[in-house]
């Protein structure tokens, strides 16, 4: 048996490996994995902002922000302080804030605790948005003690998991984060299922009475006092808070009731008390990972899982003397049935949320005896060849499992199995899909970071190229910088090209364009890091490769540059992708393909539209200011020639020759030189 390190006959890791297949098959598979990946972050982009709940069986997800550390938004900070409910455990955690400048809020996900957060930190800062900042939960006790904390700031730190120092190292840390905040004056807020800290900085946190939440919503006493008696421990804070706006907006309150998730969770129970046969479950387990797909892919993928389980096939359809034809097609979506089928014959259940319902039942209720042959069907199906859709829905599915589960138990038995597979990369490509479903659960979120960042810093080439991949989505939105230093770090420190850090770090670009239109704070961070660097040569090539294929980034199926897009909807970001395209331009192995990127974003803008007239002049005006003052007129003689080669536009070339007098050096071009050819 080959090991990890070893190179399979298929493999694909350009650079890592050496493997006997042709190099322009490797690349070709990457390109295919990662635009698979990318597939399922477009699914995500586009539900985001309906999710909610477990809706589409992801559990306290927030629809409104996507990145998880920086700055808060004013958006944000403003949706947690409306009719907020300063309770019991409220002022408790005020008080201790106030005496100490750090607080632990520790209790179960779904109890408000991120909101209570905002809360305390907008009381104790002055309510200015920009001056409370959310930390990454990658962030141990000893970053925590190291980190410097400005004036006035509060900082926030969600779903921390429990770091595992030693008790006297940990103490010595936590004196040290106190005093550090103390002294900065600022303010601390942690939120968790457990914490290093010491007891007297915890606070045992419990959710505002539900009456109380609907009173503040302005919902009448005496509806808010029925519905409070409905409403049970099943119910999150974000379930309480939908109901209390619906009912203040006038929605009745069966019809406000029917729609909270306990309802969901009814059916499924019901259909789980019911005898049920080997197949029956079965079936229903390859619907909760599968759900989605077409009928007749569902069907094939089920057939598998019995001849796994050892089922027979006249067992699974149940076929009676009076019906010798197999009915089990009608039976599925019968009368009663949790599932549905589709106008395009896709099997679905009838309500998203019974699929987290189903997970759950499934993994509380049954054992081994059922899960073995379900674990040997999932490694199976995560290698599927030609079959992205079963693998997304694979990977969905088990996101799903560890949000009813034990997230150890999913990352050791699932993810990080896959992340180390043999073979052509398909199984890393099902984890990496996997963890961009988990990153839009806040209970397994900071779990996976660290479980990816784990795989980054692996020796062997497998985890590292599935890290790639997850940082290049939802991750990578979620933690940008985190992502965005992982990633070129594995490029910096390589010997050989990263080909996949490079892509990733293109899709990651596009990723944060598409999802926030703003990936500012990774191209600051590029400019300044490529500015310090004082390496020449080929030991600098691999960073400018990876800059250059940022630059050069365009959404799968889309046209237009994602640097166009980009500096339409955050100007700013001019001045950070000049001194980018300065540090490439500079450098002749690379400057043709650079005059590329740069012709084909300028071009891409409207030239009759006053506002692309002013963002291509800001970023040629900060071009302009980025390169040294000898390489200036040597661009414009370039771009010249490389426009005139390219562009039969009379009237594009004009304008963009004319930005160039401006610009750059009006000796360079003259009246007469426009639209002629050299």
């Amino acid at each position: 048996m080959a090991s990890e390190t070893d190179s399979p006959a298929e493999g694909v890791l350009i650079g890592e490996e050496a493997t006997p297949v042709d190099l322009t098959d490797q690349a070709e598979a990457t390109d295919k994995i990662f635009a698979q990946v990318s597939q399922v972050q477009t699914v995500i982009n586009h539900i985001h902002g309906n999710i909610g709940g477990a809706s589409f069986g992801i559990s306290g997800s927030r629809p409104k922000s996507r990145r998880t550390s920086g700055p808060v938004s004013p958006h944000e900070m403003a949706e947690a302080r409306t009719c907020y409910v300063r309770h019991a455990s409220y002022k408790a955690a005020a008080e201790q804030l106030g005496s100490c400048n750090m607080v632990a809020l520790i209790g179960n996900a779904g109890t408000g605790r991120r909101t209570a957060a905002l809360n305390l930190l907008h009381d104790f800062v002055g309510g200015r948005h920009e001056v409370v900042v959310e930390l990454s939960p990658a962030h141990t006790l000893e970053k925590l003690a190291a980190r410097e904390y400005r004036k006035a700031h509060g900082y926030l730190l969600c779903d921390w998991p429990k770091d595992d120092a030693d008790g006297s190292i940990a103490d010595f840390h936590v004196r040290e984060i106190r005093r550090r905040v103390r002294d900065a004056g600022a303010h601390l807020v942690i939120t968790g299922t457990a914490a290093s800290l010491p007891e007297e900085d915890q606070i045992s946190w419990l959710p505002p009475p539900a009456r109380d939440v609907l009173l503040a919503h302005q919902v009448a006493p005496d509806v808010a006092d029925e519905a409070a008696t409905r409403i049970t421990a099943d119910h999150a804070m974000t379930d309480v808070v939908t109901l209390a706006r619906d009912l203040a907006a006038g929605v009745p309150l069966d019809k406000a009731l029917g729609k909270l998730e306990s309802a969901g969770r009814r059916d499924v129970v019901a259909w789980f008390d019911g005898p049920r046969t080997r197949g029956e479950l079965l079936e229903m387990v390859a619907m909760a990972f599968t759900a989605g797909l077409p009928e007749s892919g569902f069907e094939s993928l089920l057939a598998r899982l019995e001849s796994i389980a050892g089922i027979e096939v006249e067992e699974a359809d149940a076929i009676s003397a009076d019906d010798p034809m197999p009915s089990r097609r009608q039976l599925r979506v019968a009368e009663g049935s949790l599932f549905s089928l589709s106008p395009g014959r896709r099997l679905e259940f009838r309500v998203d949320g019974h699929r987290t319902h189903v997970m759950r039942e499934l993994y509380q209720l049954h054992g081994m005896r059922l899960w073995d042959p379900v674990t040997e069907w999932l490694h199976e199906c995560a290698t599927l060849r030609d079959n992205p859709s079963a693998q997304a829905g694979i990977a969905r599915g088990v996101a799903i499992l560890a949000s009813v589960a034990d997230y150890s138990y999913v990352e050791s038995t699932f993810l990080t199995p896959w992340a180390r597979g043999s073979g052509v990369m398909r199984s890393q490509a099902t984890a990496a899909m996997a963890i961009s479903w988990l990153c839009l659960d806040e209970t397994t979120r900071p779990e996976v970071l660290r479980t990816v960042a784990s795989w980054t810093r692996a020796s062997a080439a497998r985890p590292r190229f599935t890290a790639s991949l997850a940082w290049s989505g939802e991750l990578g939105i979620r933690f940008p910088l985190e992502a965005a230093r992982m990633l070129w770090l594995q490029i910096r420190d390589s010997e050989k090209p990263v080909r996949h850090a490079e892509i990733a770090l293109a899709r990651l670009f596009t990723a944060l364009t598409e999802a926030t239109g703003n990936a500012l704070p990774m191209l600051d961070r590029f400019a300044r890091q490529i500015s310090n660097d004082r390496r020449i040569g080929r030991a600098i090539d691999p960073l400018i490769r990876a800059i250059l294929s940022v630059l050069s980034a365009r959404a799968d199926g889309v046209r237009m540059p994602t640097v166009t897009v980009h500096l339409r909807s955050c100007p700013e970001s001019a001045a950070p992708l000049a001194k980018l395209w300065s540090a490439v331009l500079v450098t002749r192995p690379h400057r043709k393909d650079a005059l590329a990127a740069l012709y084909d974003a300028v071009c891409a803008f409207d030239e009759r539209d006053d506002d692309d007239r002013d963002r291509v002049r800001a970023l040629f005006a900060a071009l302009v200011e980025a390169l040294p003052a000898k390489e200036r007129p040597l661009l414009a003689h370039d771009l010249r020639r490389y426009a005139i080669s390219r562009n039969a536009d009379e009237n594009r070339l004009e304008l963009l020759l004319s930005l160039l007098r401006i610009f750059l050096n009006p000796a360079v071009l003259s009246l007469d030189t426009i639209g002629k050819r050299p």
